[in-house]
């Protein structure tokens, strides 16, 4: 026994004595196919560029063009001043969402990329655009709810009361402001899956 443990030490800690047999190797875990699992590396590259990169300014900008057209809050004014005000809180709320849901996804291993459907028909598109914004990958490529997207959009929503005018700093403004970021996260998402592959700007 001592001989057969030196040379398999790991089969000799594992083995059940009771049973007398080795003890069956785990298979590796399966990931789902087309399926590549996020790296720490990528989910850090995707924070930065969720920071950075161009979809800051368009989301900005129909953010600040949506609030400048309904004149809200009416606290700041119209004009190029009260754009910029908009634009400038869309985007330190946009901050807000993308690092909560940095560490949060981290935490929980959960990989929010847009991945492109398999199904072929349009209805089948549609339908898996629309979930994706409330599903994220595992780490096998199944989907679960994105607990961590959700709970920071909704967080964001809140904290960016904070420097809101009276008129728009109330909780109901916050859940109006969470809806209104799913429906936006939905929309884009169904752009991103129609749009041609070679248009990398929705990506």
């Amino acid at each position: 026994m001592c001989v057969v443990a030196a040379m398999y030490p790991l089969a000799a800690q594992t083995a059940d004595p009771a049973a007398g047999r080795m003890p069956v190797t785990a298979p590796a875990p399966v990931t789902q196919p087309g399926y590549t699992p996020l790296t720490e590396q990528e989910r850090l590259h995707n924070y930065v560029n969720s920071l950075i990169g161009p979809m800051n300014f368009v989301t900005g900008a129909l953010s600040a063009g949506w609030g400048q057209m309904r004149d809200r809050p009416h606290e700041w004014p119209q004009g190029a001043e009260g754009f910029g005000l908009r634009m400038g809180s869309g985007y330190a709320q946009r901050v807000t969402r993308e690092t909560l849901m940095y560490g949060s996804s981290a935490l929980l291993h959960q990989d929010n990329r847009y991945i492109h459907s398999t199904a072929t028909t349009t209805g089948g598109r549609l339908r898996y655009a629309v979930e994706s914004t409330f599903l994220a990958h595992r780490e096998d490529g199944t989907r679960t709810f994105s607990s961590s997207r959700i709970g920071s959009m909704l967080g964001a929503s809140l904290i960016s009361r904070t420097w809101q005018p009276p008129s728009t700093g109330s909780i109901n403004s916050t859940f109006v402001n969470f809806g209104t970021a799913l429906a936006l996260t939905a929309g884009f998402n169904v752009v991103r899956e129609f749009m041609p592959k070679k248009f990398k700007f929705f990506r």
